[in-house]
């Protein structure tokens, strides 16, 4: 996989700390919420498939591939 660029490093970073976030308080989350509390402009999601689809993380290796899953998501779409 091709590194990102700084800025969109900086994306995924933002929407893996929401997901840890609510790992950590036991709380699911969705990609329409992530992207909602980190106020994306909407032109920018709003037409993605599964956005109201629960991100599940049930341990701490779940989280690394959840980065990695976003990762390939930001390199092949941006």
């Amino acid at each position: 996989m091709t590194p990102l660029d700084f800025k969109t490093q900086q994306i995924v970073n933002s929407i893996v700390d929401v997901i840890e976030l609510a790992y950590t308080q036991g709380r699911t989350v969705t990609f329409r919420t992530i992207f909602s509390f980190l106020q994306f402009p909407k032109e920018a999601w709003e037409d993605d498939p599964d956005l109201d689809e629960p991100i599940e993380v049930t341990c701490e290796s779940d989280l690394v591939l959840v980065r990695a899953m976003i990762s390939s998501m930001f390199a092949v779409r941006h």
